[in-house]
């Protein structure tokens, strides 16, 4: 009996170490697979963030392009409207020609066109102007010839020395100038 209780007992130790091997492989591959699942999950959690930030960005441009859409699109309905209105506003001044209004006014942008020039002069007015241009300019007493030029919708173009000297002092530069005045006011208005 004395073998089969060495047999037994290096039987129960080959147990016993295979079992402390098992467990502690166990253990390990708990460890390992812990590990890895820690790992798995802070790669993971790093490519959502990425991701995230990728989406973050997108949305920043797609929100940008759309509030860039929107001033657009407020500033072409405000231009249109100031052009409108200057539009109608011209249409209006226009027909005040024929009128003694007309006259008083045409007489006020001469004198200002033609005060302090000396020398020869051309004053180019609307092709219906130029009897009262030509009125005007010999009571201004002031050396110009009166031409018929382009349509205007009032007003008058001096030049001198052969066109290099020219004022304006139209209905139309008139508006010009406070056109942009009026849209850079409107987009303040509007806040842009």
């Amino acid at each position: 009996m004395a073998i089969e209780d060495i047999f037994r007992a290096l039987e129960e130790q080959a147990d016993a170490e295979c079992s402390e091997i098992l467990r502690v492989a166990e253990a390990q591959a708990a460890s390992v697979k812990e590990e890895a699942r820690r790992e798995a999950d802070r790669i993971k959690a790093q490519k959502l963030a990425a991701v995230e930030e990728i989406v973050r960005a997108k949305a920043g441009k797609t929100l940008n392009a759309a509030r860039l859409e929107n001033k657009k699109a407020l500033a072409a309905v405000r231009d249109r409207a100031v052009d409108g209105v200057f539009d109608d506003a011209l249409v209006k001044l226009g027909k005040l020609r024929g009128t003694g209004e007309y006259e008083k006014v045409f007489a006020a942008l001469a004198a200002e066109a033609l005060t302090g020039l000396s020398g020869e002069c051309e004053v180019l007015v609307d092709p219906a102007d130029v009897a009262l241009a030509e009125k005007v300019v010999s009571s201004l007493s002031v050396g110009c010839t009166v031409k018929a030029g382009a349509p205007l919708a009032g007003g008058l173009v001096a030049t001198m020395h052969g066109g290099r000297i020219t004022r304006r002092n139209t209905f139309e530069s008139r508006l010009a100038k406070v056109r942009t005045l009026a849209q850079a006011r409107v987009a303040e208005i509007l806040g842009q």
